[in-house]
């Protein structure tokens, strides 16, 4: 998986909101990234066809499959959770980012091929920015903001930390606006939508 380099300042696109706190980038300018395009024609032109294996239920935890992703795409998905009962997996997107439940007989074996290109897609949360008071999570607001902030832009982001709980990386994010650079992290907290806490 491409992880985001600790401590420098790389470029990335935002492809993925899961809420105002927790994203997923691509560092588009990694050398890595251009196969990213080739591989999603040749893995939606190999499971357009008819007869490719489906994913064996039950599924296992941490397997990487071919999950639809609607117009013909196909994306690399890592199975996360199997519910038996329903016959349904929680998936992750690991180059595009996000979770999505689905039915397991939707997911298709991947080939080994189509899994040597690494993960393009970095799960990470901002960091020093929590929920409003009171509240467990972040509002719709907030995230709306945040996918105002982050579309179709470059930001520069740089890792300052990594969260106890999910082991994920805590970024700050900037957006080039003209000369200036200004703090996606900090404009959430100016704007209401979060709080700013200090990090010791």
């Amino acid at each position: 998986m491409l992880l985001l380099p600790s401590g420098v300042t790389v470029e990335v696109i935002v492809v993925n909101i899961v809420s105002a706190g927790h994203v997923f980038v691509q560092q588009h300018t990694h050398p890595t990234y251009h196969a990213l395009r080739s591989l999603d024609q040749q893995m939606s032109l190999c499971y357009s066809q008819p007869g490719t294996p489906a994913l064996p239920s039950p599924a296992e935890v941490g397997v990487i499959c071919a999950a639809p992703a609607g117009d013909a795409a196909w994306w690399r998905a890592q199975v996360i959770t199997f519910y038996k009962e329903s016959n349904e997996v929680e998936i992750r997107y690991v180059d595009y980012g996000g979770y999505d439940r689905v039915k397991i007989d939707t997911l298709r074996q991947i080939r080994s091929d189509f899994v040597t290109l690494p993960f393009q897609g970095a799960e990470v949360l901002l960091d020093n920015i929590a929920p409003l008071p009171g509240e467990d999570r972040f509002s719709a607001e907030a995230t709306t903001a945040l996918e105002e902030l982050t579309r179709g832009v470059a930001l520069l982001a740089q890792v300052s930390n990594y969260d106890n709980n999910t082991g994920l990386p805590l970024v700050h994010m900037w957006n080039m606006v003209g000369d200036e650079v200004v703090s996606v992290n900090r404009t959430l907290a100016e704007r209401a939508l979060g709080v700013w806490v200090e990090s010791f």
